[in-house]
């Protein structure tokens, strides 16, 4: 009689032996070769730490640009201290039928005072002097900030507006905090760039090591007939193992980094880094993680078909 089940047996076996021979296999083997394998080790754990930790600088100035960009697109029309009340209430509907306008809210004396007094350094100016220093405004929150000089040039001008102090626009503001953070991007890129070079050229001389230690079974598998992804398997697997631990310690570093500035608590750090909470660290970490296994296998690739024919 015949088994019942004889190609789901033949495939289970299949498989078995396969998970054994690439994964028990090249387990084996990274182990076996820590030593050679340990700069590889280093190199992309430092790699994938300077990554996360830039990766979530970028997040959070990503959110601050944003940020920035949205409040440099509210222009603070500031208003006379003897403004007629019928100008100003004209002003603002002339301001608010222009298409490049979102909105406008009038701000008078008392409530430009109390927003002083939350924003750093002003509460002292405004307990200074008995009289209030803040005068009223209408807030004007632009569409586009390219159309900041043209409203700007619209109001300044006009009669009820404080010849003085006109308005809170200031030319290239918004164009200096793009080129800051470009710069800090680009100085960013080019240092991770720069490590992902020396990480990958360690983890290719490890596989290269490790296939030169190896030559003897490489050539033994050869003259048995094992087909190419037989051989060069498991040292795939092996870079693959290499750059999952280094993963994993890149991941648990940005991770903690990230929740240690969550659970501080400290207002100041989180104006800085705005949108940072605790799925934003999984998610770093996570694709840190992923990011170092397909370093040291993609790593690995690229050693074997430069080595395994010479």
């Amino acid at each position: 009689m015949k088994p019942r089940f004889p190609r789901r047996r033949v495939v289970v076996t299949v498989a078995t032996n396969l998970v054994r021979y690439f994964f028990g296999g090249a387990a084996r083997n990274w182990v076996r070769n820590a030593g050679s394998t340990a700069p590889a080790l280093v190199s992309m754990s430092v790699l994938l730490i300077m990554s996360g930790l830039v990766g979530l600088t970028a997040f959070t100035l990503h959110n601050l640009e944003e940020i920035e960009a949205s409040q440099a697109s509210l222009l603070h029309v500031y208003l006379r201290d003897d403004a007629d009340g019928s100008g100003v209430a004209a002003l603002k509907v002339r301001i608010e039928s222009d298409p490049r306008v979102q909105g406008v809210v009038y701000l008078s004396k008392n409530d430009a005072l109390a927003r002083a007094r939350t924003v750093p350094g002003l509460p002292q100016l405004a307990d200074a002097t008995e009289s209030n220093p803040f005068p009223a405004s209408l807030d004007v929150q632009v569409r586009s900030i390219d159309d900041m000089a043209a409203i700007d040039a619209m109001v300044r001008h006009e009669s009820v507006v404080d010849p003085v102090y006109p308005t809170s626009y200031d030319r290239g503001a918004y164009q200096r905090i793009q080129a800051v953070l470009l710069g800090v991007a680009i100085a960013g890129f080019a240092f991770i760039g720069m490590l992902g070079f020396v990480a990958v050229a360690v983890t290719m001389n490890s596989i290269k090591a490790a296939i030169h230690s190896r030559r003897d079974e490489i050539s033994i598998m050869q003259l048995v007939g094992a087909s190419r992804w037989m051989v060069r398997g498991p040292f795939v697997v092996e870079g693959a193992i290499t750059g999952a631990v280094a993963g994993a310690v890149g991941a648990l570093v940005t991770f903690g980094a990230a929740m240690a500035a969550v659970t501080s608590g400290s207002g100041a750090l989180m104006q800085f880094a705005p949108g940072l909470s605790a799925t934003v660290a999984a998610v770093a970490a996570g694709i840190v993680l992923a990011a170092g296994a397909g370093l040291g296998s993609g790593s690995s690739l690229l050693s074997l078909r430069r080595h395994m024919e010479s």
